[in-house]
């Protein structure tokens, strides 16, 4: 009967297909979302040619759409962007077709007491490992959910903060993509290089 670690050591080796699923899933949505804002603008122009109607309503939901939905349709290039901009790194999840959440950083790096020889610390890297793998894919899915509940801030009857709501998730959605570099910018801000 396998141990917990060898169960959650087995369920990361999902983690890069289940990222692609998302990554298909992702384009599929902004797909929609890009079709939906094209409608949206094509009503829009409608409205404003005829003069029958006094209200033509607002063009900054199909616009938040289009670019939601442009967004989503990069989401490698989108994620890169954010990261770099707000960490400056160039280290991408999807490298030459394939995802990799090692190039932004290992959980091993940040155990820095553990004994990498010796049975036990790597037992702890592996599991360290793991932990920061889980914690990135997460990320990715807070990142894709911030953007989704920014499209929805573009309808009529939408909820109040749902902007604040999207930007926190997206900015919290990098923040644990790149969650090993986190830590290391909160040791040397705290303790020092």
């Amino acid at each position: 009967m396998p141990d917990m670690q060898t169960i959650i050591n087995n369920v990361a080796n999902v983690i890069a297909p289940l990222t692609a699923m998302v990554l298909m899933i992702s384009y599929v949505l902004g797909i929609y979302m890009i079709i939906h804002a094209l409608t949206m603008m094509k009503k829009f122009g409608q409205s404003l040619s005829t003069s029958a109607q006094t209200q033509p309503g607002e063009l900054g939901g199909p616009l938040l759409q289009f670019i939601v939905g442009a967004v989503l349709i990069y989401l490698p290039n989108s994620t890169d962007v954010f990261m770099n901009s707000i960490f400056s790194t160039a280290a991408s999840i999807f490298g030459y077709g394939s995802v990799n959440y090692q190039n932004l950083g290992t959980g091993s790096a940040l155990l820095g007491y553990a004994g990498g020889n010796s049975a036990f610390g790597q037992q702890w890297a592996a599991l360290a490992n793991t932990l920061v793998l889980y914690i990135q894919f997460i990320g990715l899915l807070s990142f894709i959910k911030g953007w989704v509940i920014m499209s929805k801030a573009a309808t009529p009857n939408a909820q109040q903060g749902s902007v604040a709501r999207g930007l926190t998730h997206i900015i919290g959605g990098i923040v644990a993509i790149n969650f090993v570099n986190v830590v290391n910018i909160l040791s040397n801000t705290i303790y020092g290089t």
